[in-house]
């Protein structure tokens, strides 16, 4: 089997923080969302995998390089125009040929196990095999209804939903896909959609698979779900509740947080949930559920609920009492001088 993630989307829904970035190199807990997702693909024994990017996304290419260093052989596709899932899948033909496939989201992390989804692709001798979970907002997902155990509709994000089962960002499929995405039709959202593709399957009386998950599952298309996967990893991860004090003397941590090496805190309190980049600088400032990417230098700030991009600059005139919200995009540059407001 082989890995398909899929990374061509360009994230409006997070800018400005995807102004300058794809949305799969934002960091989570210290780590970008593609990196995560290729760990996850290489546990479950996939480990040639295809990237699917755009014609501006040259930067992933170089970051991430070939997949040596995860294990993995990493093919970098080019999908032409953005035209949605289906036809980001389609882009990777070539690649994928006859072998069976997973599709995985490059803004989504998903926190469960692969192997039960992978299996249920395998036991049943289906076309392909879909990753179901109950959410409280079905409406923003695609959308399976199923009867006596089994797929008999499927709608991409409906306006009123049949069901509350949606479809969390991975597919494993088939060759069976392909003569179906070449009779596939725009959706009426202007997109080829993998609903669509899945729904013709069906359509066709081709067998669906599915497995129905309670894992944790961060769909990352808004600052809101970025900090909130955010929190749920930095939980995860023990390294960030260890004591940081003899490193950064003057500064209070209230665990978890993560500071890279090279960054500098200094009278400060950071935390609880708060990642600090590469070479950031923080003086004087209070940091709650906040997330400094890198070269981030911050004065006399009280944030909360804030993401502050590449080589952002704030400095405050006095660290105010009760914090604020700050979503700064990469290179923005704030100073405050007395009798500003």
């Amino acid at each position: 089997m082989k890995g398909l993630i899929l990374c061509a989307g360009r994230g409006t829904r997070l800018q400005p923080s995807t102004y300058t970035k794809p949305k799969c190199m934002l960091p989570v807990n210290g780590e970008y969302i593609l990196v995560s997702i290729i760990n996850k693909l290489v546990a479950a024994g996939i480990t040639e995998i295809g990237i699917v990017v755009n014609h501006s996304q040259g930067e992933i290419q170089q970051t991430i390089g070939d997949g040596e260093r995860w294990n993995a052989s990493l093919t970098f596709l080019l999908q032409k125009e953005a035209k949605g899932l289906a036809d980001a899948v389609k882009s990777a033909r070539s690649f994928v040929a006859d072998s069976p496939f997973l599709v995985m989201l490059g803004d989504n992390l998903y926190e469960g196990d692969l192997m039960p989804f992978i299996r249920s692709l395998e036991a049943g001798k289906a076309a392909a095999s879909i990753l179901l979970q109950q959410v409280k907002d079905p409406s923003q997902f695609g959308v399976a209804v199923i009867h006596d155990g089994q797929i008999v509709s499927l709608e991409e994000k409906p306006r009123i939903p049949k069901s509350n089962l949606a479809i969390v960002g991975a597919y494993a499929i088939t060759a069976a896909i392909w003569p179906v995405l070449d009779r596939l039709t725009p959706s009426p959202r202007g997109e080829y959609e993998m609903t669509d593709a899945i729904q013709m399957l069906i359509s066709e009386g081709k067998h669906v698979a599915y497995s129905i998950t309670t894992a944790p599952f961060f769909d990352i298309g808004t600052h809101e779900r970025w900090l909130e996967a955010n929190r749920y990893k930095m939980d995860q991860d023990p390294q960030n509740f260890m004591n940081s004090s003899d490193i950064h003397i003057s500064a209070q941590f209230i665990p978890p947080v993560r500071i890279d090496p090279t960054a500098s805190v200094t009278n400060s309190v950071v935390g609880p949930y708060v990642y600090i980049g590469p070479n950031s600088v923080v003086q004087d400032c209070i940091l709650t559920n906040s997330i400094l990417t890198d070269q981030v230098e911050l004065s006399h700030v009280h944030a909360e609920g804030s993401v502050f991009g590449s080589y952002v600059h704030l400095a405050e005139q006095e660290t105010q009492e009760r914090p604020a919200r700050y979503i700064l995009g990469d290179r923005a540059s704030v100073t405050r001088v007395q009798g500003d407001s």
